[in-house]
C-alpha cells in the first residue's frame, strides 16, 4: 500500500487506528531507524517559571507564580520548545477518541528537519509515578506521573484556569470499550495534574509509585508504540489525586480487559480532563 494511503489510515496522536475522515497527519517529518538504546543517568536541572512570564494569548488569568518547570528535551531551554513541535496539540471534544489529545516533541535538525531517536527526556515537574507502560500499543514504553494539586503553589492552578471537573460521564466516541466497562472509583475531591510521556526508546528509568523531580531523566525520545518517527508525545489531564495505572493499552489483540478498562478510562471517560501542555511549559 502507497505511504500516502496508509497514512490515511493511522492518527499520529497517539497512533491510534482510526477512520481516514478522522486522522490529522503530523507535518512531514523524516524518520531515521532508531537508534540504540542510550545510557541515561538521572539529572535534575529545574528552570524556575519567573513571575512574570506571559500566559498564551487566550487566557486572561494573572502570571503564574515562581514554580519549578522544567524542559522536557535536553539541552533545549523552555522558550525554544514550540521549534520543536512536529504535531500540535489538537484536542477532540471531551469523550471523544479522536487525535490530537497531546503535543508531539521532536529532535528535529538540519534544514530536512529529519528526527533523531536517542535524545533524553526529562520530568516537567515533580510528582509520583502513577504508571510505567512497557511497548504497549499505542503509547509503546511510557511514563505517567501525577503531581498534586495541593503541592503547587497559591494561585498556581488558578492562573492556568484549570477544567471544573466534568459533571457528567457521557462519552462521544466510536472507541469500543470491553463489556461492562465503568470507570474506575477513585475519589475526585480530591485533583491532581497527570503528565503522560510517551513513545520512548526504552523502559523507562522510573518504577511505579517512585517519587520523582523535575528535570529528572526517565527515557529517551524513541518511536516505541505506534509512533510514526521518533518524538516523545507529551500528554496532560487534571483527574482525581492519587490514580494508578499498572498498564493501559487497546487497539492490539493482545491487550488485557484491565489494560483496554485503563485507556477507556483515561482517554474517553472525562474524569482525566485534556489541557495544554504548552500552558505548563509557557
Amino acid at each position: 500500500m502507497p505511504p500516502r494511503i496508509r497514512l490515511l489510515f493511522r492518527c499520529a496522536s497517539a497512533g491510534l487506528l482510526c477512520l481516514a475522515a478522522a486522522c490529522s497527519p503530523p507535518p512531514a517529518v523524516a524518520a531515521l531507524p532508531s537508534a540504540a538504546p542510550v545510557q541515561l543517568t538521572p539529572s535534575v536541572s529545574p528552570s524556575p517559571l519567573a513571575s512574570d512570564t506571559p500566559l498564551p494569548a487566550t487566557s486572561t488569568a494573572t502570571a503564574v507564580p515562581s514554580v519549578p518547570v522544567c524542559s522536557p528535551l535536553e539541552g533545549v531551554a523552555l522558550e525554544e520548545l514550540p521549534e520543536h513541535i512536529s504535531n500540535p496539540y489538537n484536542p477532540p471534544p471531551p469523550g471523544s477518541d479522536d487525535p490530537h489529545m497531546g503535543v508531539d516533541l521532536a529532535d528535529m535538525r538540519g534544514e530536512e528537519r529529519i528526527a533523531y531517536a536517542g535524545l533524553p527526556v526529562h520530568l516537567v515537574l515533580s510528582g509520583r509515578v502513577a504508571g510505567v507502560i512497557l511497548d504497549r500499543f499505542p503509547y509503546g514504553n511510557a511514563v505517567l506521573v501525577e503531581t498534586s494539586l495541593e503541592d503547587l503553589p497559591a494561585g498556581w492552578a488558578a492562573a492556568l484556569q484549570l477544567p471544573t471537573p466534568a459533571p457528567t460521564l457521557e462519552t462521544h466516541s466510536s472507541l469500543t470499550c470491553p463489556s461492562g466497562y465503568s470507570p474506575a472509583s477513585w475519589d475526585a475531591s480530591r485533583r491532581a495534574l497527570y503528565l503522560l510521556y510517551a513513545h520512548l526508546q526504552a523502559a523507562p528509568l522510573v518504577q511505579p509509585g517512585e517519587s520523582v523531580a523535575c528535570g529528572q531523566v526517565i527515557g529517551a525520545i524513541g518511536d516505541s508504540g505506534n509512533a510514526l518517527a521518533p518524538h516523545l508525545h507529551l500528554e496532560a489531564r487534571l483527574g482525581p489525586a492519587g490514580a494508578q495505572f499498572a498498564s493501559l493499552a487497546h487497539y492490539d489483540d493482545t491487550a488485557s480487559l484491565e489494560e483496554m478498562e485503563n485507556y477507556c478510562t483515561w482517554r474517553i471517560s472525562q474524569l482525566f480532563q485534556l489541557i495544554d501542555p504548552f500552558t505548563l511549559l509557557h
